[in-house]
């Protein structure tokens, strides 16, 4: 029996209006346009290493469950939403990527490109308030796809920024590690909100609180 190989890419859309440089409760509270966005942003905390496990490829049989790491270049700095993202997209989501992803494919790689994607591409699932989506496709062209995601400027008229946050061979991976995304958005706020806070006991609390997430975010990892 033939066994086809998929990959699942988990990626966020980012507006660039809703985006703040610094997790510091004194920073500015101006938004970044998106033009500057890239420009204008400081690294908060560590970037994504090829050591935290969040992009996996598994060239190795599927029984062994063995996967290599590969990094990412370049590195993707931490950003912080300000607000909750809203592309405006409600449950037709999916759909709207998935014609956005078709239309960049074709414009950049031609027929040709498509037709290598089109059969196994799909968009399993959209979150509307968190903009957290997984895309499947086959092994041989997760590149390409990967590719096509950040040629995507805009969905329905508003401006994102597409960013991959992982990939792997399994789904429940994928969904391991957008808990453990979000576990570290949660950590990193609340560690930011305990080093600021007044009197001090309150803010103990709020690190201990952080560091419990962080720490779940690693297992959840592993």
């Amino acid at each position: 029996m033939v066994r086809f190989k998929n990959r699942y890419l988990l990626v966020e859309f980012l507006l660039p209006s809703s985006l703040e440089p610094s997790l510091s409760s004194t920073s500015t509270n101006t938004p970044i346009s998106g033009s500057s966005s890239f420009r204008q942003h400081q690294r908060v905390g560590t970037d994504l290493d090829p050591e935290d496990g969040n992009y996996d490829d598994d060239d190795e049989d599927d029984d062994e469950e063995e996967e290599e790491e590969f990094a990412l270049y370049p590195k993707l700095p931490f950003m912080v939403p300000s607000s909750t993202p809203d592309l405006k997209l409600g449950h037709e989501g999916g759909s709207a990527i998935y014609k956005a992803v078709r239309a960049v494919v074709q414009d950049v790689f031609g027929d040709e490109g498509w037709g290598r994607i089109a059969s196994s591409f799909r968009v399993l699932y959209h979150s509307p308030l968190t903009t957290i989506t997984f895309c499947r496709i086959a092994r041989p062209h997760y590149r390409l796809l990967w590719s096509a995601l950040t040629f995507i400027t805009a969905l329905n008229g508003h401006p994102v920024i597409p960013r991959v946050i992982g990939v792997s061979g399994t789904i429940r991976k994928m969904q391991n590690r957008g808990i453990a995304y979000h576990r570290e958005v949660v950590g990193r706020l609340l560690s930011a909100s305990a080093s600021t806070t007044a009197g001090g006991g309150a803010g103990v609390g709020v690190e201990k609180v952080g560091e419990r997430e962080r720490e779940e975010m690693g297992r959840l990892t592993e």
